[in-house]
Order: structure tokens, then C-alpha cells, then sequence
């Protein structure tokens, strides 16, 4: 039985966690995907799957009030954070003023992203940062949620917006306390592939005491000439151990160019600009292109106020914490216009068709080298290049030549 077609499956977990008889589990498919399988024995077909399945049901969807470009003011707190740290803010008052628990990914002891909860502020450190890898949602992580709303306490959702979806139609009704912030997401990767590509870079680099990974971070290594940048760096401790270019990385290269994500995600019925949460975050891409800024543009997020629970809480939160919050009202159309997360779903790769064809001979860790080699290779040269350029005085005439002529990919 298909709860739902399968290239439309987000594997949201709404209906491993509806199932009255448990009988559904997320299990990995020939892609490596997880995909719900249904125990035929123990099934009693009450379909409580398929109704609660998003991807059956309409839902409503709501375009923003207000668009801010936002930052804390605390560099050191905003140092782990993805852009202006707004998602950690939020996390925080939920848990000091509201005395509530927030939902939200984190790496577990293997390095696998699942969706956890937070009481304390301590525990709210290891959301920090953004993860380009899909979180697991264990199939009682719906049932806690609501478990904490039914008894009165305030719950923050912070994920991405299938995942949302997923809860809104698993609660089926709407909960006062419950406040839902979803993700600009261009897409995800199955975790099997970045657990793949890590245990591989583990033997391969003989990296031991793996203390943080981060795909993003507030430092030397954000932005590049006010643009932002991205790169898998591993960590032992302070001691940076990994940090290639974005390119020059075969995981985060798949990912950026389209060519690993998940199937679903090449139609994402998500990616539009009205949203399905209470509250969007994300970075503020394109600020000050078109209008003028007076303020940094880099390390900055994009809030969306979607409803008016939404603005609400944002509105108590600027309150609360006065100057230690810039907010800076734009038009949604500024942020709007530099998608293609919040206009329509990420181009599928033309090499994606051979990345799946070699996974389904080889695997991960092969296919995607196989895939994208040439990519990689031209990108480590180029990064070469640009040290001789600079330390040499390489003319710049000649590495454009160089450029257009041999590392144009």
C-alpha cells in the first residue's frame, strides 16, 4: 500500500507517528532515501496514514505581513549561529520567558541530524548552525509535541517546511502555544549520504575527536566579499581539522549544485512565497542590492511574520530583548525577488540522472566522486590558482584566460 506517491514523500514522519498499531518505519530505499514501509502483517488499514499524510490534504498557507532584516547584537552568541542568530533568539525566550521546550535538529553521538527537544539554554547550543543534511523524526517525536501542548506548555517548532507540514497535519487542529518557524530550504540530502561521505573522510584523513561539524559560521569564513559562503569544516574542539571550498568538497558540492538532494525536493511543493509556518528564517540574501542598507548586509537573517500568532510572539521577543536585537523592516518583494527557495523548487542537476545510475552500482561514496570529479578537480585547481595570483602577482589577465579557458565549469 502507498500512503502517498512516493517522488512527492518528504518523510516527514506524519504517519510513522499517527500509526495506532506502529507498524510503519522510515527505511532506507535502492537511493538511499528514507521512505515509510508499512508492515502488511501488523496493519490493520485504518488509514490514518494516508489522512494524515500532507501531501493528501490541502493546507493553508499564508503570505507574509512583515519582512525584517534582523540580527542579535551579541557577537559571541551569534558566532555558531547561522546569519543573525534570530533562530537562537526565539529558542531562547520560548525557554527562559515562556518556560517552554523547543523542537528543533541536532547532531546525536554518531553524527546522525535528528529532531530533539530543548529545555534548558544549554541545550539549545547544539541547534547552532545550519545542517544541509535531512533531520530524522523518530516516530514518537509528533506524539511529545503534542504530549507538551495538551498539558499547557508553549512548544517551538524550528524546521524545515515539508517537516512542518508534517506536524500541522499530524495535530490536525490549531494549539494557542504551539508557534512554528520553518526554514528557507533550497533542499536536503539523505542522511545516509553524509553519513557516507563522513565515515569516508574519517578513514581516509584519519580524523579522530570529532568535536563539531558546521556547514556555516559567523566568522573569517562566512562571507567573502559580503557574499555568503558555505563549506563542511570538521572541528576538535577550536582546532580546525577540515575546511575545503565550497567546490572543492564532494558532499557539499552535490548539494549546492543540485545533484543529491532528495527526489522530492526537485518538486517541492513548498517553495513558494507564501508559507506554511508562523514565523520564516533564513539568511537575507540580495539585502542592499536593489535599496540601500546602512547596516552590514552579511550575518543578517530574513524573518517573515506569516500570522498574527507569528507577530505576536516576534513582537515580545523585540521587547524583551530591547537593543540586543536590531529588526529593520524591508519588503518582502526585496527578499522575494533572489529565490529560488521562497519562488519555485531547485533545478534538478542534469548529472543528478548519472549520480543515482552509478549510487545504485557503487554506492555514495564512489558515485558522487565519479559524478562530480571533474568539478572538484577544476575547483582545487582554481583555488590554487587564486593563491599564486596573490602571492606571486600571477597577473590577473592571465588567470582569467586561464579561468574561461580551462575552470569555466
Amino acid at each position: 500500500m502507498n500512503i502517498c506517491q512516493k517522488e512527492k514523500c518528504t518523510a516527514c514522519s506524519a504517519c510513522e507517528n499517527v500509526c495506532p498499531k506502529k507498524c510503519i518505519s522510515m527505511k532506507d530505499d535502492e537511493f538511499g532515501e528514507p521512505h515509510p514501509v508499512i508492515d502488511e502483517q501488523q496493519c490493520v488499514e485504518c488509514n490514518l496514514c494516508r489522512k494524515t499524510c500532507p501531501n493528501n490534504s490541502s493546507l493553508a498557507f499564508f503570505y507574509p505581513q512583515k519582512c525584517y532584516a534582523s540580527w542579535i547584537t551579541d557577537k559571541t552568541k551569534r558566532y555558531n549561529c547561522a546569519s543573525g542568530g534570530i533562530g537562537t533568539a526565539l529558542s531562547e525566550y520560548i525557554i527562559e520567558y515562556k518556560k517552554g521546550v523547543v523542537f528543533g535538529t541536532r547532531f546525536d553521538e554518531n553524527w546522525t541530524p535528528k529532531t530533539m527537544y530543548a529545555s534548558t539554554i544549554e541545550e539549545v547550543n547544539a541547534f547552532k548552525g545550519s545542517k544541509y543534511v535531512q533531520s530524522i523524526i523518530a516516530n514518537n517525536t509528533f506524539k511529545q509535541i503534542k504530549e507538551y501542548l495538551i498539558s499547557g506548555r508553549y512548544v517551538m517548532y524550528i524546521a524545515t517546511p515539508c517537516q512542518i507540514a508534517g506536524l500541522i497535519s499530524y495535530l490536525n487542529k490549531d494549539y494557542d502555544k504551539l508557534i512554528t518557524v520553518d526554514l528557507i530550504c533550497h533542499g536536503v540530502c539523505p542522511p545516509s549520504y553524509f553519513k557516507a561521505e563522513l565515515n569516508y573522510l574519517k578513514q581516509t584523513h584519519s580524523f579522530k575527536d570529532l568535536t563539531d561539524i558546521r556547514f556555516r559560521y559567523n566568522d573569517a569564513f562566512a562571507t567573502y566579499n559580503g557574499r555568503y559562503t558555505f563549506r563542511l569544516t570538521l572541528w576538535n574542539k577550536k582546532k580546525i581539522l577540515y575546511k575545503p571550498n565550497m567546490y572543492s568538497q564532494y558532499y557539499t558540492c552535490g548539494y549546492f549544485m543540485g545533484v543529491t538532494m532528495r527526489e522530492n525536493c526537485y518538486s517541492c511543493s513548498y517553495a513558494r512565497p507564501e508559507r506554511i509556518s508562523d514565523i520564516t528564517i533564513g539568511d537575507f540574501i540580495g539585502l542592499g542590492k536593489k535599496r540601500s542598507f546602512k547596516h552590514m548586509i552579511s550575518n543578517v537573517s530574513s524573518v517573515f511574520i506569516n500570522t498574527g500568532k507569528g507577530n505576536d510572539l516576534y513582537k515580545e521577543l523585540s521587547e524583551y530583548l530591547g537593543p540586543k536585537i536590531v529588526n529593520v523592516e524591508r519588503y518582502y518583494e526585496e527578499r522575494l525577488e533572489y529565490g529560488p527557495s521562497l519562488r519555485y523548487p531547485f533545478e534538478r542537476h542534469k548529472l543528478n540522472n548519472k549520480f543515482r545510475n552509478l549510487y545504485l552500482e557503487y554506492g555514495y561514496v564512489i558515485a558522487v566522486r565519479k559524478t562530480l570529479k571533474r568539478i572538484v578537480v577544476l575547483d582545487r585547481i582554481k583555488q590554487i590558482l587564486n593563491i599564486w595570483t596573490y602571492s606571486y602577482r600571477i597577473p590577473r589577465k592571465l588567470y582569467r584566460i586561464i579561468y574561461a579557458k580551462f575552470l569555466n565549469y
